[in-house]
């Protein structure tokens, strides 16, 4: 009986280990050949000490390390970050402020967690694993994030969704939809031109 059950336990932890390395496996090996990428996509965010959910909608563009995160609706916004440099732009009131970003900021910026998922190991603590589920935990400070719940899949872009908690149990939810890959997206998309009358604020 104790055999059996030591043969049991061998062939579940040896499933388990398994489904994380075909799991990282298959996100790393899918990253490796994305060039740029772009798609739309749907956040929601959820503020636990007021129990208020909000849905936003929008588009976005990646490629090497330039994300251009585009809000559409009722509050629009345009988030540029190209490398350490993170640029966010209000079209109602025609004003961008540009500041310099840090791994400190990835609990308010959680679409800047994209750019880390190439080497997930390097950055992350795999603590709970299935065939399309990994639940990450920061090895070093991001923020105030807790833990990421990355949900992949057998598309050209791996990453069907991902969810952010913090240390206080608010939630940030993004779920990608037709989703591009290599399109030669042109550099103009990444940089931010102010017009006449906008504001561009720096700090």
């Amino acid at each position: 009986m104790k055999i059996l059950l030591i043969n049991l336990f061998i062939f579940l932890f040896a499933n388990l280990v398994f489904a994380q390395d075909n799991a990282i496996t298959k996100l790393n090996n899918a990253y490796k050949n994305i060039n740029d990428a772009s798609g739309t996509f749907i956040q929601t965010s959820y503020i636990k000490d007021l129990d208020k959910t909000q849905k936003f909608k929008g588009k976005f563009f990646i490629k090497a390390d330039r994300i251009r995160w585009q809000y559409e609706g009722q509050f629009p916004q345009i988030i540029y970050l190209n490398k350490e440099t993170l640029i966010v732009y209000d079209k109602i009131r025609k004003q961008a402020i540009q500041s310099s970003f840090s791994e400190e900021k990835y609990g308010q910026l959680p679409l800047a967690l994209l750019s880390r998922m190439a080497d997930i190991e390097k950055d992350f603590e795999i603590t709970e694993k299935s065939e399309n589920t990994l639940i990450l935990i920061p090895k070093t400070k991001m923020g105030n994030i807790k833990k990421i719940e990355l949900i992949i899949h057998e598309e050209d872009f791996p990453i069907k969704s991902l969810k952010i908690t913090d240390n206080a149990s608010n939630t940030v939810k993004i779920d990608f939809y037709s989703v591009k890959i290599n399109i030669n997206l042109k550099d103009s998309i990444f940089k931010f031109v102010p017009k006449k009358d906008d504001t561009v604020l720096k700090y």
